[in-house]
């Protein structure tokens, strides 16, 4: 005779084995605790047979099955048997990137918006802080001198250069629509400014030499003009 053991507490099935027949009565077989001669029912995959009130039962069996958390899509397992996935707060399907969260609605992974603005926001504030580190470095203890007027005119343009572009960084970040269709400025050309900032300065010398000449000329008192001397000559 074929016997099915169980589990004394949970029912669970444990294996099966062939009865001993009882040595004090021919034609009867031992039947031990906790096992049972009822045969199993057909087990169809996923789940695992229970002996409960005299009968079998199937119950839930996902311990084999590679599994992921529905709150961070973690690999997990289960490792009883009469437990689904989706009571465990598991399921088969794996994420499909760290952007995706797990709908109940859907029973399935979604992209979440939330984490993509996230990451977008992220990425350009890093962007941001590494184009505005440059800026600061460039016009770093000069202020004072700036402030002073201690700087050439090709300096003072650097520096304004590099002022200004520092704020057109600021004014990006800060626009309403952050971070969607961000374009960043161009770095500042330093030659090209001071080049610029040296022919506008000889262009304003030039302007106040020709002024200083002009009001120089106007200053001078008008040259006198020699009057011919009239001689009277008498006549008989």
């Amino acid at each position: 005779m074929f016997l099915h053991q169980y589990d004394s507490q949970t029912g669970q099935y444990l294996n099966s084995f062939l009865a001993d027949p009882d040595p004090l009565n021919a034609g009867r077989w031992l039947e031990p605790a906790f096992a049972t001669s009822v045969p199993l029912p057909e087990r169809p995959r996923l789940t695992w047979p229970v002996f409960r009130d005299g009968a079998w039962s199937l119950v839930p069996d996902y311990r084999t099955l590679r599994l992921y958390r529905k709150d961070d899509g973690d690999v997990a397992e289960i490792l009883v048997i009469g437990i689904t996935p989706d009571e465990a707060g598991l399921t088969d399907t794996p994420r499909p990137s760290d952007e995706h969260t797990w709908s109940e609605v859907t029973k399935s992974w979604a992209v979440d918006p939330s984490i993509v603005a996230k990451r977008a926001r992220d990425a350009a504030m890093a962007a941001f802080e590494k184009r505005r580190a440059v800026a600061v470095q460039k016009n770093f203890g000069k202020a004072d001198a700036f402030s002073a007027g201690m700087m050439t005119a090709a300096e003072v343009a650097v520096f304004k250069a590099w002022a200004a572009y520092q704020m057109a960084l600021v004014r990006i970040v800060s626009a309403p629509n952050f971070p969607d269709d961000v374009v960043w400025p161009d770095e500042p050309d330093e030659a090209v400014t001071i080049a610029q900032a040296e022919e506008a300065a000889a262009a304003v010398k030039a302007q106040l030499e020709a002024d200083a000449a002009a009001r120089l000329a106007a200053a001078q008192p008008p040259e006198s003009v020699p009057v011919e001397k009239v001689i009277d000559v008498p006549t008989d």
